[in-house]
């Protein structure tokens, strides 16, 4: 199936309204974009690049798994030369987009059918999703709580470039577990992991644990933590994360 010669490129206006982090300018552009009548919907960052067969390899592992969303693993590279293929391709958990994406945005394709209902979504409820962390995770928890199937390709299909300016980058070294650490610190994920499970409707057990956060909570927790990552080290971390998080008041929803 070779989509050469199919594509076409729509250039964005270069003065369009900043919305000031890649969060809330994917949701804007979920919320605003006009896709004609694409019957996919590839997310991209500009100075990732993409492998040749990536939105052929896409297209073909939606039909064949018969799903609507697409992410895969992918390769990080570093000005000074490094490289390293990082794995997201872990089975999927039953919970698992409470607590975090199944890779960067940049590798994720739709159907036309979960865009454009995703957009519904995404316009009604903007404000709140605005203040949230990361679009990616959002995305993946909306198909996932609606229904959708999603796959992750074992394969890499783009390579994620790293400096300083990244916003989320690779969770990989001392600088992006530091990174991480202080979200967690400043309360933030706990509070995108609640808004995004009671937006979506999910896990209310899950929702109602991470609100009160009594100790009860959080042996709760890391008792079923197996159920929200997908690798065996994550599910360790987040349960070393259950015992750091601080209990603050999250705002309710309105």
């Amino acid at each position: 199936m070779s989509l050469s010669g199919r594509l076409s490129l729509t250039i964005l206006p270069a003065q369009a309204e900043r919305f000031g982090s890649a969060n809330r300018n994917f949701l804007r552009l979920v919320r605003d974009a006009d896709i004609g009548d694409a019957e996919y919907v590839a997310l991209a960052d500009q100075d990732d690049i993409w492998n040749e067969d990536k939105l052929e390899r896409a297209i073909g592992q939606l039909l064949s798994n018969d799903a609507s969303g697409y992410s895969s693993d992918f390769e990080a590279f570093w000005p000074d030369g490094r490289r390293k293929v990082i794995k997201k391709s872990h089975n999927q958990k039953e919970f698992d987009y409470l607590f975090g994406s199944p890779g960067p945005g940049c590798t994720f394709v739709f159907t036309r059918a979960l865009f454009m209902e995703m957009r519904v979504w995404v316009t009604a409820n903007f404000a709140l999703l605005s203040q949230l962390w990361v679009h990616d995770w959002v995305m993946y928890a909306y198909a996932r709580t609606h229904g959708h199937r999603w796959v992750i390709d074992s394969v890499p299909t783009i390579r994620f470039r790293q400096h300083h300016s990244n916003e989320i980058g690779v969770n990989f070294g001392l600088r992006a577990i530091q990174r991480r650490l202080a979200v967690i610190k400043e309360g933030r994920y706990r509070h995108n992991i609640v808004i995004i499970a009671e937006l979506t409707g999910a896990n209310p057990d899950c929702a109602r644990a991470l609100r009160r956060l009594k100790w009860s909570d959080r042996f709760w927790l890391i008792r079923h933590a197996d159920q929200f990552r997908r690798s065996l080290t994550e599910v360790l971390a987040l349960r070393v994360i259950f015992l750091l998080m601080p209990a603050t008041p999250i705002p309710s929803l309105p």
